[in-house]
């Protein structure tokens, strides 16, 4: 048995190091975090437009309702609300940035398979988007603006009503599983809110990304049933992966998923076809019926987005970022080529095949600050001293032949 045990842990071993570069995930998910945490300003105005709804919104909807299961209800949409703005922003947004810098370029070259650099992405911007989650989740909790009854309410299986030591534990211990599930949820969304925020970022630029960013979140949030009911559209929310990740929370928040939760749809229809019991509706059974159908539906959702993620933004991969960085090369080649044009053949040969490997700021930088140093530069970059004394001869030409254009500009 542990023969077989230990050549099974060898295959997964294998298996894991075959497809995915575990190092390369880290680095670049480590690199999207430390990015995030020096950006305060970043994490502090991400966190002020949800308590804003809370504390505003709140009461209006209470009105509205004339209901005291708001809290719970409206907890799971805020946390949601809050998963797919920092997911789709957090994950896209630094890869525009990257773009503009020229630094995908490096991603495109790396000895890594691309889907390690696109799970790096997706983990990164999933824990960034799970720690502003947090941030709710204790604004929320500890205001009153959200009620978070962990466990499967309103009974809690009974379990804390026995009044002995052991219903009291096996109750703390159902609530310290609902977090754990809470928390698997609110990862899984934020993984799969981060896949469209790359397919966005890789197809788009700077101007244009912050209108699909806005075009995506509104209907993902407001199509859904997450914070307020839809019934009269609920056919379209079933096309959305939010309106499933809502139902699934609040079955961890205390089970007051509404008329229209996974759950009491199931329920009503083993009642309407089956001759199923009433009281079905809203019971442990249903909700976590419900949760199971949830996952199912979520997992079709996450997979076809991971593919899309992988297709579209590993094939942005091959393409040049452009970017400043880019750009700033392409001027600068221009500049040399119009420098160069009047040059002999054999000097211009000399001059592009110097300039391929050092760069000519750096050379002029070098002769600037220590004239003497322009034969070890050449050797660090693996050109000899006939090269350098060739580069000399020929750019005292070029200075000797600019001269006179810039004589006749100053008369």
């Amino acid at each position: 048995m542990k023969l077989v045990q230990h050549e099974f842990e060898i295959a997964k071993q294998g298996f894991i190091n075959r497809n995915f570069d575990v190092e390369a995930i880290r680095g670049i998910a480590k690199r999207e975090i430390i990015k995030y945490f020096r950006n305060k300003q970043q994490i502090f105005s991400s966190a002020l437009m949800p308590t804003i709804f809370m504390i505003f919104l709140r009461p209006g909807f209470a009105n509205m309702t004339g209901s005291g299961e708001l809290g719970v209800f409206m907890g799971a949409g805020i946390i949601c609300m809050v998963l797919i703005m920092s997911g789709i922003m957090m994950a896209g947004m630094p890869l525009i940035m990257d773009k503009m810098m020229g630094f995908q370029d490096i991603y495109a070259v790396a000895p890594v398979k691309r889907r390690n650099i696109v799970i790096g992405f997706i983990f990164g911007g999933a824990l960034k988007s799970t720690f502003q989650s947090t941030i709710i989740i204790i604004i929320g909790a500890l205001s009153g603006l959200i009620a978070f009854e962990l466990g499967i309410y309103p009974n809690n299986f009974g379990l804390l009503a026995l009044g002995t030591w052991y219903g009291t534990l096996l109750g703390i211990l159902v609530m310290i599983g609902s977090v754990v599930m809470l928390y698997m949820m609110i990862f899984l969304a934020a993984s799969i809110y981060s896949c469209i925020g790359l397919v966005i970022s890789a197809k788009t630029d700077m101007t244009n990304s912050f209108l699909w960013f806005t075009l995506i979140n509104m209907p993902l949030v407001f199509i859904s049933g997450a914070i307020i009911p839809v019934e009269n559209i609920l056919f379209i929310g079933l096309f959305n992966p939010t309106t499933y990740f809502a139902d699934a929370i609040r079955v961890w928040l205390g089970g007051q998923i509404g008329a229209f939760g996974t759950g009491n749809i199931w329920a009503r229809w083993v009642i309407q076809f089956m001759n199923g019991s009433p009281e079905l509706l809203n019971s442990p059974i249903a909700l976590l019926v419900g949760f199971g159908l949830d996952l199912i539906v979520i997992a079709i959702f996450g997979v076809l987005l991971f593919y899309v993620s992988f297709k579209v933004f590993g094939s942005g991969l091959t393409e040049s970022s452009g970017g400043f960085t880019a750009i700033f090369h392409k001027k600068t080649a221009e500049a040399r080529e119009k420098m160069f044009e009047n040059l002999a053949p054999k000097e211009r040969e000399v001059m592009k095949r110097i300039t391929a490997k050092v760069d000519m700021m750096t050379i002029f930088q070098t002769m600037e600050n220590n004239p003497t140093g322009l034969n070890d530069l050449f050797e660090r970059n693996g050109l000899t001293k006939e090269d350098a004394e060739q580069f000399m001869t020929v750019g005292m030409k070029l200075m000797q032949s600019m001269q006179p254009k810039q004589s006749k500009k100053k008369k």
